[in-house]
């Protein structure tokens, strides 16, 4: 057997990454009708139990080498994603191209999201909702259970007890120890969820808990009654000028396209599709109106901008590889913009009393999905513990609807789970960037966006791509991880609020 060209194996390795990223981007972003990315696998050799077991040797020798590490982890999760790639084409396709009769229309059922969003009708909504449910259920159920399926047997095959166990070992965590965390922020907001959440359905939905479905939430985080100051043509604008007052100059970032149009066959799931790092990214999100535009934009903005500002000499490993809760919490950071009052009335025009009331029920929708997320993650981690996936329905809806205590559906218990554990990434990055924020608020002021010295050390942060994990840079700053951070700044603005 040939011995492996590391130098070569890491050129390939980004040339595929880059393929993968762009096929991502033409096709969720409704441009491509097809997702060829079985073709992309197939061409790129990488990915076989040789290579795992030569770059694991090299680790062995260098047990301190990271890139080696973060190579070994790559390779391992892209074997068995490439077993499963036929399987990711036929799902694609067939959402891309499923239709749905509403008002005697034909919408794509990627495009429900936005109708969902704009309908203040009850029972339309669950009109909607269930024709969704009937094709997911129909359509692409047999698909997911059999790519599911596969990624299990391949955990096994690689000699772990289950897919739960793989990925805790590709990204050095103990799962259980995440989820306790976020149990303990469930427990510790249950009074203020109730009571405030509960209100606010009551106040804009005219619903209380029971008898709310997930749906339900399209319509309330729409926010209509802010859209005066979420115009459409003040989103990228307010980003730029933010970035522009750090010394940050997105006008000039040739590296960065804002895809900002509203297709009709586009993913209502905002994301940053990294082809080259940092010399090619796309910022997608789907309009559907209102300050959910302006909170995709922000977050995907937070990825756009670390990705961007990678320093090119970075090694690959460093550049494209490595903890993505980093890229999250810097995301999150710049979504969180969107719950800071001096921000709102500087630069969106609220008044102060608007801005407050903001505040409020833009804190309510980050505990909805804080508490959603931890509830995901204790179902992820039944639905891959390696007992059989049939009958897992009925846990999906009990933990997530107990959770959040709305009713989920039985339907989306397996297309409402993102490929290994990525939902741990966007919990240890709520809790980085709570307490990344309160270093900059220390450092530079509550008007650290406006500094351009703020501006230099995110830029001088971010050009380290992903070299430090979430705790690594945590710890370079002096700190150490803590759920508490992230409970106490959710409940600081909501019982500062209820005291007005």
């Amino acid at each position: 057997m040939a011995r492996l060209d590391i130098k070569k194996y890491r050129e390939d390795s980004e040339d595929f990454l880059s393929s993968l990223e762009k096929e991502y981007y033409l096709h969720f972003s409704g441009r491509k009708n097809t997702y060829e990315v079985e073709d992309i696998y197939r061409r790129s050799k990488l990915f076989n139990r040789e290579n795992i077991d030569e770059i694991g040797k090299k680790l062995k020798e260098r047990p301190q080498g990271k890139r080696y590490l973060y190579l070994l982890k790559f390779c391992i999760e892209n074997f068995i994603e490439s077993k499963t790639a036929s399987i990711k084409e036929a799902v694609a396709r067939d959402e891309a191209s499923c239709r749905i009769e509403v008002d005697k229309r034909s919408v794509p059922l990627r495009y429900l999201e936005v109708l969902l969003s704009n309908e203040p009708d009850k029972v339309k909504r669950d009109g909607i909702e269930d024709k969704r449910n009937e094709k997911i259920e129909e359509l692409l159920n047999p698909s997911l259970l059999r790519y599911w399926e596969s990624l299990h047997r391949q955990a096994k095959h690689l000699g772990f007890n289950s897919y739960r166990d793989l990925f805790s070992y590709i990204k050095g965590e103990d799962f259980n120890e995440t989820s306790e965390q976020m149990q303990e922020l469930v427990a510790q907001t249950q009074n203020i969820y109730e009571k405030n959440f509960g209100l606010l359905m009551r106040q804009e939905l005219e619903l209380d808990f029971k008898g709310s479905r997930r749906s339900d939430l399209a319509y309330l985080k729409r926010a209509k009654g802010y859209d005066g100051f979420f115009g459409r043509e003040y989103l990228i604008e307010s980003f730029t000028d933010t970035l522009t007052q750090m010394g940050i100059g997105t006008p000039s970032q040739k590296n960065i396209c804002f895809d900002v149009e509203q297709r009709e066959n586009k993913s209502p799931r905002a994301f940053c599709a990294a082809v080259r790092i940092p010399q090619e990214i796309y910022l997608v999100i789907m309009p559907s109106g209102g300050q959910d535009d302006f909170e995709a934009f922000f977050h995907e903005g937070g990825h756009a901008q670390h990705f961007a500002n990678v320093s090119p000499s970075l090694e690959f490993e460093y550049r494209c590889l490595g903890d993505n809760a980093v890229t999250e919490g810097f995301a999150f950071l710049m979504e969180s913009l969107l719950g800071n009052i001096d921000w709102l009335t500087g630069f969106l025009g609220m008044d102060t009393h608007a801005a407050k009331s903001f505040t409020y029920f833009n804190a309510l929708l980050k505990l909805w999905y804080c508490r959603r997320y931890a509830a995901k993650l204790k179902y992820e981690l039944r639905l891959h513990d390696g007992s059989p996936i049939e009958g897992k329905q009925d846990d999906y809806v009990s933990i997530l609807s107990e959770s959040n205590l709305m009713s989920y559906d039985p339907e989306t218990y397996l297309k409402d789970v993102d490929e290994g554990f990525y939902c741990t990434n966007y919990i240890r990055a709520w809790m980085f960037e709570a307490q990344f924020r309160q270093y900059l608020v220390k450092k530079f002021g509550s008007r650290w966006y406006s500094k351009k010295k703020a501006g230099d050390f995110l830029k001088e942060v971010w050009s380290y791509g992903q070299k430090y994990d979430v705790y690594e840079i945590i710890s370079q700053l002096d700190h150490k991880m803590d759920v508490g951070y992230l409970i106490d700044s959710i409940k600081e603005i909501i019982l500062s609020y209820k005291k007005l």
